[in-house]
């Protein structure tokens, strides 16, 4: 018999925020907390021919985003990048450190990969579906309380992604 792991109030937090942050953000396909490893690995489904030179324009916005956002809050912030090709379907995966999610650097890397890869970038639900703007902001408190009580040390990965509309945790 499977041996269950009773959930601490940690666990809660961080499984709570991989929801809002899949509810919230609907170009996340998947997010893996790695928590003894510090590691957050963001993935992104591009459908489409994604070259070179499209890849080189992202590293460097990406790298000139971070710098400004080094700037003006004084963090800094290193973001790699992986992008996985498979014919016309594309995996960005997108990797920083655990500790350093806040709101903000969420917001951003989501806009630079939306805004670089407007046409090719999946998202999940249908196009014609509005999200109102209170449901955004209300999401967008929860996430940013649970990351400022997203601390301490876990033993555990954490992964949660997207299929059919649901948003499973593990």
């Amino acid at each position: 018999m499977a041996k269950m792991k009773q959930q601490t109030k940690q666990d809660a937090y961080t499984t709570n925020l991989l929801i809002s942050l899949l509810v919230r953000f609907h170009e996340i396909m998947s997010i893996n907390f790695d928590m003894p490893q510090d590691n957050a690995k963001f993935s992104f489904v591009l459908a489409g021919i994604v070259n070179k030179e499209d890849v080189k324009n992202f590293k460097l916005v990406l790298r000139d985003s971070l710098a400004a956002y080094e700037e003006l809050t004084g963090e800094y912030l290193q973001v790699k990048h992986k992008l996985q090709r498979s014919g016309k379907l594309n995996l960005l995966e997108l990797y920083c450190r655990t500790s350093a999610l806040s709101l903000e650097l969420i917001q951003l890397i989501c806009g630079i990969v939306s805004g670089h890869f407007p046409t090719i970038l999946v998202r999940e639900g249908d196009v014609g579906e509005s999200i109102h703007e209170e449901e955004l902001l209300r999401q967008e408190e929860i996430i940013a309380y649970l990351l400022s009580h997203n601390t301490g040390t876990q033993k555990d990965n954490l992964i949660a992604f997207r299929e059919a509309g649901k948003v499973f945790v593990y």
